[in-house]
């Protein structure tokens, strides 16, 4: 296996798919919809209104991903650059090709693993199309400290794409805005609980060692309350709520947001996310790689 096959594995056993709520949290409650329901372009204007930093995730588990999460991150590029941004800082990104990349205005098969995946690059090209200057952030394994233990390993990783963001953040004229791009929830700014039976050890992610490290406070849009990754139990309340609100969703093209501050009171939502969003396409879907061929037969 290559090096770099070799990053991607070790980059998915350590994606994280814990969820922070608990099925109980859904109790019966008068409010089961937000104080005002937004588009996720309302969302990402919010944000801009607050911080100079949006991050924003999506979810995926080794070759599963949910496509409508990289679809709405397209669908989010004009009104960014309406905005002002003219910088997207992607974890998935391979830091030694991005200058080619940006040079190029190119997807190239040397990109990055998941941009092989159809809506993936067709994501990085609109970005590209749009002007934008992409940001590889990612820890490079190869320079992790041997000898860590799985949470010490956690939080390296974490604790080094922050400062990588840092550093390119620092290298931005002042007060020019950045969009993150991460995966599941590394952008989350409160530190992860410990699960049942787990050490109460410290667990910080990267929105966490960010905030910390840079003083500024980044503007957190989560899009994976909804999806369930491979693994995780079936949240029966979580799927009949989406049912009561459906008409509201289809309504609003399938998918819809609210504030953290303005969450209906029947769902919880988790601490260090600014805002949600909320969707009735939440399918994990599986990509083969063995049937693309573009790298000669291996993308890894």
């Amino acid at each position: 296996m290559t090096t770099r096959g070799r990053l991607f594995a070790l980059t998915c056993c350590k994606e994280m798919s814990f969820d922070w709520q608990k099925e109980e949290t859904m109790q019966p409650q008068p409010a089961r919809h937000p104080q005002r329901w937004r588009t996720v372009e309302e969302l990402l204007e919010c944000g801009y209104q607050r911080s100079r930093v949006v991050m924003i995730n999506e979810c995926h588990a080794g070759w599963f991903r949910c496509i409508r999460t990289r679809r709405i991150g397209q669908r989010l590029l004009p009104m960014a650059h309406q905005l002002g941004v003219r910088h997207l800082a992607m974890e998935a990104l391979y830091a030694p090709a991005v200058e080619e990349v940006n040079a190029s205005r190119r997807v190239l098969p040397n990109a990055g693993v998941y941009l092989h995946q159809p809506e993936m690059r067709a994501f990085v090209q609109s970005a590209l199309d749009l002007g934008f200057t992409l940001i590889a952030y990612e820890a490079n394994f190869e320079q992790e400290p041997t000898g860590l233990s799985e949470r010490e390993q956690n939080n390296w990783r974490e604790l080094v794409q922050a400062r990588n963001l840092i550093g390119a953040l620092a290298r931005l004229p002042a007060e020019e805005r950045l969009l993150v791009w991460c995966g599941n929830n590394h952008h989350t700014k409160a530190r992860v609980p410990s699960r049942s039976g787990e050490p109460d050890s410290f667990w910080g992610l990267m929105g966490y060692y960010f905030r910390e490290q840079s003083g500024l406070d980044p503007f957190v849009i989560d899009q994976g309350r909804t999806v369930l990754l491979p693994g995780m139990s079936r949240r029966l309340a979580l799927e009949k709520w989406l049912e009561e609100i459906a008409p509201t969703l289809i309504s609003m093209g399938g998918t819809a947001g609210f504030l953290s501050n303005e969450a209906p009171s029947c769902l919880a939502v988790a601490p260090g996310n600014d805002a949600n969003v909320i969707s009735l396409d939440n399918e994990m879907e599986e990509w083969d790689p063995s049937e693309h061929q573009e790298t000669g037969g291996s993308l890894l």
